[in-house]
């Protein structure tokens, strides 16, 4: 589990299914198995060298996130596991994408992500966009708008995006539930009642 508060700006030293990843503040403590969202994939580090953590990365991870599009070089967005005692400073994050987003277009501190399927949006919702909680503030046929505070923007990669890049989305987890209750064969009928 993860907030969606980035910890540090990692640079990609290899790509592919072998992710070698620059992260010296992340590797001070970091050991063999623990969970780190990269660009908001869970991933579990295989290998920790010096300031390098190595992840092996599934072909279906890399097919169906924007893991697959990293190259040598790149900056990732990165993320230890949260610690129970530790403050919730975004919202409950999983690190499991439910889909690869397109960037529409970035200005003005406003980026807009084109998604394949909208009914996970809702105005005020939260979601991550490379593993950055974001809240939503417009919706839009499949595409939704967030606001990048100065904050975001200096300690996040999202201000390197350009248009047409693909980025990773993970909706809301109550969003998703309750999603699953409202199609399921037999919703409760208090639901029913309610989103009707």
């Amino acid at each position: 589990m993860f907030t969606g508060i980035i910890e540090e700006i990692g640079q990609v030293r290899a790509a592919g299914d072998r992710l070698e990843i620059h992260a010296p503040k992340i590797c001070q403590d970091a050991r063999p198995g623990d969970s780190v969202a990269v660009n908001g994939v869970c991933l579990t580090a295989a290998e920790i060298k010096a300031d390098s953590l190595f992840f092996d990365a599934m072909r279906l991870t890399l097919r169906d996130t924007a893991l697959g599009d990293l190259k040598s070089g790149a900056a990732v967005n990165l993320e230890r596991a949260l610690r129970a005692d530790s403050r919730l400073g975004g919202h409950f994050v999983s690190g499991h994408v439910d889909e690869a987003g397109q960037v529409e277009s970035l200005a003005e501190n406003i980026l807009r992500v084109k998604v394949n399927d909208k009914k996970f949006l809702a105005l005020k919702g939260s979601l991550t966009v490379n593993g950055v909680s974001l809240t939503i503030q417009a919706v839009q046929d499949n595409s939704f708008s967030v606001s990048l505070v100065a904050h975001t923007l200096q300690s996040t990669t999202l201000g390197l995006l350009r248009v047409g890049d693909r980025v990773n989305i993970e909706y809301d987890l109550l969003m998703r539930y309750l999603q699953r209750l409202l199609t399921a064969e037999n919703p409760p009928q208090r639901l029913r009642s309610i989103y009707k």
